[in-house]
């Protein structure tokens, strides 16, 4: 009697533990974290000045209804940034400035990109506001890492090599 009652503890415990796991509620001490730390600096190669109080957004590029992984930050006054606990996958970064007149914002260009691979820079008013917003497709993020990544805001033509 007394066997079957902690067979059955203990099959009740294991179900629990497998249970938990699944759920993901639960990471055994040898599993590898399944989030990775981002940081760098936003700037302007042209100028060497920092973005100051930009939105960098991280958009999931496989959100859905049930799941999205979409994350932000903001520069500081050195134009630096930090991410923690980004899950693993891919993203499309979303960098956005604010400037007072057209003129200040760093691309005076229609169609214009970064030195990012797959980038677009859009100007764009927004209120009593100009808005620099840069789009950089591909960004990977894969566990258990911290890169350091910067950003240059400084632009170029879209016909560039």
């Amino acid at each position: 009697m007394k066997q079957s009652r902690i067979l059955a503890s203990a099959i009740a415990l294991i179900s629990l533990v497998a249970a938990l796991q699944m759920a993901g509620a639960l990471t055994l001490a040898h599993e590898k974290p399944k989030t990775a730390s981002r940081k760098g600096r936003v700037f302007r190669s042209d100028t060497k000045e920092p973005i100051a109080n930009a939105l960098i957004i991280l958009l999931d590029d496989k959100k859905s209804e049930k799941q999205d992984n979409s994350v932000e930050a903001k520069t500081d006054d050195q134009g630096t940034y930090l991410f923690q606990n980004v899950p693993s996958g891919k993203y499309t970064v979303s960098i956005r400035a604010w400037y007072k007149t057209q003129e200040d914002a760093p691309c005076q260009l229609l169609m214009a990109k970064t030195a990012d691979k797959d980038s677009m820079v859009v100007v764009a008013r927004d209120k009593d506001k100009f808005v620099q917003q840069v789009f950089i497709k591909g960004f990977s993020v894969k566990a258990g890492k911290e890169i350091v990544k910067d950003f240059d805001f400084a632009c170029k033509s879209m016909f560039a090599k």
